[in-house]
């Protein structure tokens, strides 16, 4: 079979990686510009079946792996290494280590693997990893293992028959769409990350290898558009939030595989052969590899900030100039080089040991806490901020597990109190520790999910399919324990609760309202439920937070860590958008009985909200407070943001706060 030259498909390249760039820059118009990748899917299988196909019995698996070696990995370990030496520069130690340890997956093969298993809710926002982008290569990599010892095995089977091997082809391409359906319902996150949810998408293009040409020239141009059409509708109207890959993949390798479908001349197939498209496809796989780092560093720089229009063409035109260098440099040279195959194995082997172990050394060395002040040593990674050794458990019988406990000794307090909420009533924990040792009150901390939702509110959650039913679920267990145990005389409640206000929070009953009210209507039945004339209920308002990380940048101004940035938030932003949620929270207390305690009075004082208390900065991330914070600073904490005002007797007001409350020992007897 002659491997003859298509510069169509280069300019579909050019196409797939502007697409990708767009998107990352989160250029207007394009939300699923992360299409670009599936594109890029379909092209890899056409081309390495086409390649596998027309040597024939003539395959030598070792001189492929040596040729995709050759391919793949010198422009991918200088683009590895470049990250290594930027992150020196600008990465606290906590993220440093993770490029590290992201940098020998990747190296090995494997950098999907490293994302799907080290990107969570708590970990640093998944847009500000370096090699982020790599999974996709890890994919790949897994695919071109598999790939040519099957065709092989086919091969041999077909006997001057193309038969075989189209039907092993087809069945690949079943069986992984099916998986990729099965997952995108249960486990999206590893659906987007696995090879098997993602080799149908190569497979339909390696399908494309015996595929009949189309010969009409209508028809040639009816399918080219199509394609065309199909991969901008995708491009426009997908978006992250939506379930992929599945049946939204569906429409761009559709789109693709009616691009790359052998055919006579189309005005498609001539405008992606032009040439601008042309050498941008060329360059597309340097280009693709080097846009990502260049904007994810340049965000550390700014403060995670995205660049300005101008800022991000000055970015853009720097990762091409680097993609063209590293085209004309690295890849070319080293692509022409005729060596033995097992001398090419050899040597790429050896580099990417070498670029694998250094990265592995970085994460071993926790990111060279080093290069920072012991002052910053506290904020050098988000494991180290969330720190705080829980003091105690709880067996809790009714709800059939134990849960952290804290306060006084729960086998000695002279009162018992549930915490119930998110990770916001978790970053809350190290206060009420103190504050429940000073009032004699233990607490245990319940955080499945946000005590608003679970009967006649839900939230929808892509990510997690099964969230509604899991809410649901334990908020019927928690009510039906505190029913029975008429020892828990205090429930408090937290959660993000402005931060959930924009997100997608929908009636059981389908009934369209605002998503604050809808919120206050979940606490609403919740308070029905759970509230006794022996058992208090109060509601913990969100605290303040930035709304973007400032952590770096705090950071920044106690090392040598290049940061362009300020620490300082937006007062008024942050009180004009947690006003709405206040107000709801205030009126519930007041229609209901039940305690409202308002921290954004305390932590805003003057209109003005501090990200440093007692001379500490106090954010984990854009809206979570550090749990390794002093005791000194928790303490100041807890008073501004009225805290102790929860164990309160006699007042006359519902709502309280830190401007309300002067004294913390309003109702303690224990002292």
């Amino acid at each position: 079979m002659k491997l003859d030259y298509r510069p169509d498909i280069d300019g579909l390249r050019a196409i797939a990686v502007i697409a990708v760039i767009l998107f990352h820059f989160s250029v207007p118009g394009l939300p699923g510009g992360f299409v670009g990748v599936d594109i890029f899917f379909v092209i890899s299988g056409y081309l390495i079946t086409r390649l596998l196909v027309g040597q024939g019995h003539g395959l030598s698996l070792m001189a492929f792996y040596a040729g995709r070696m050759r391919r793949i990995l010198p422009a991918m370990l200088v683009t590895i290494c470049f990250s290594l030496v930027a992150g020196w520069f600008l990465l606290l130690p906590g993220d440093y280590a993770g490029l590290g340890r992201s940098a020998a997956y990747s190296t090995v093969g494997l950098g999907n693997y490293y994302f799907l298993w080290n990107t969570g809710y708590f970990d640093r926002e998944a847009t500000l990893l370096p090699l982020l982008h790599l999974w996709s290569l890890g994919v790949e990599e897994q695919f071109y293992l598999v790939w040519p010892v099957l065709l092989l095995v086919a091969n041999r089977l077909a006997r001057g028959t193309p038969l075989p091997i189209i039907s092993l082809i087809c069945v690949v391409a079943l069986i992984s769409l099916s998986i990729s359906l099965h997952l995108v319902a249960i486990a999206p996150k590893q659906a987007f990350y696995v090879p098997f949810s993602r080799a149908w998408e190569l497979a339909l293009g390696g399908l494309l290898v015996f595929a009949a040409p189309i010969r009409g020239r209508g028809a040639s141009e009816l399918g080219a558009l199509a394609g065309i059409c199909l991969i901008a509708a995708s491009a426009i109207w997908l978006s992250p939030s939506q379930p992929f890959p599945g049946l939204n993949a569906l429409a761009p390798v559709i789109g693709a595989v009616l691009l790359i479908w052998p055919r006579s001349q189309s005005m498609i197939s001539a405008l992606l052969a032009s040439a601008p498209l042309r050498t941008t496809g060329k360059i597309s796989y340097s280009l693709y590899l080097w846009h990502w780092p260049i904007l994810v560093f340049f965000r550390h720089f700014a403060g995670n900030a995205m660049p300005s229009a101008a800022e991000a063409s000055i970015l853009v035109a720097a990762a091409w100039l680097a993609a063209y260098l590293s085209w004309r440099v690295v890849e070319q040279p080293l692509r022409r080089l005729r060596t033995p195959p097992s001398w090419a194995f050899a040597a790429g082997g050896a580099a990417a040991m070498f670029v694998c172990l250094s990265g592995n050394a970085i994460f071993e060395a926790g990111g060279f806490t080093s290069r920072i002040s012991k002052e910053a040593e506290a904020m050098r990674s988000l494991d180290v901020m969330w720190g705080w050794p829980c003091p105690q458990t709880v067996s809790i019988p009714e709800l059939g597990s134990t849960f952290c406990a804290f306060g006084a000794r729960w086998d000695k307090a002279s009162r018992h109190a549930m915490l119930w909420g998110d990770s916001h009533a978790e970053h809350l924990a190290p206060l009420f520790d103190m504050v429940g040792q000073r009032e004699n009150t233990a607490f245990f901390l319940f955080h499945d999910c946000p005590a608003a939702f679970g009967e006649g509110v839900h939230r929808q959650f892509p990510e997690l399919p099964l969230y509604r039913e899991s809410c649901a679920s334990s908020r019927k267990a928690v009510v039906s324990m505190l029913r029975q145990r008429r020892d828990l005389d205090l429930v408090v409640l937290s959660a993000a609760w402005t931060s959930l206000g924009y997100t997608d929070v929908v009636a059981d009953d389908g009934r369209q309202a605002d998503k604050v009210l809808l919120l206050r209507d979940g606490l609403r039945s919740l308070v029905k439920e759970i509230k006794s004339p022996d058992r208090r209920v109060e509601i913990i308002g969100q605290v303040p937070g930035p709304g973007v990380d400032l952590t770096s940048c705090a950071a920044m101004r106690e090392s040598t860590i290049l940061r362009r940035c300020s620490t300082t938030m937006d007062s008024e932003q942050i009180l004009r958008v947690w006003s709405p949620m206040v107000t709801a929270l205030g009126s519930l207390a007041n229609e209901n009985g039940v305690f409202f305690v308002d921290p954004l009075k305390g932590m805003c004082p003057n209109r003005q909200c501090a990200s440093y208390v007692n001379g500490e900065f106090i954010y984990r991330d854009g809206s979570h407070l550090r749990r390794n914070l002093r005791t000194e600073t928790d303490d100041v904490l807890a008073r501004r943001m009225g805290l102790y005002s929860v164990f309160a007797t006699g007042l006359e007001q519902n709502q309280l706060s830190a401007a309300d409350t002067a004294s913390p020992h309003t109702s303690s007897k224990s002292h």
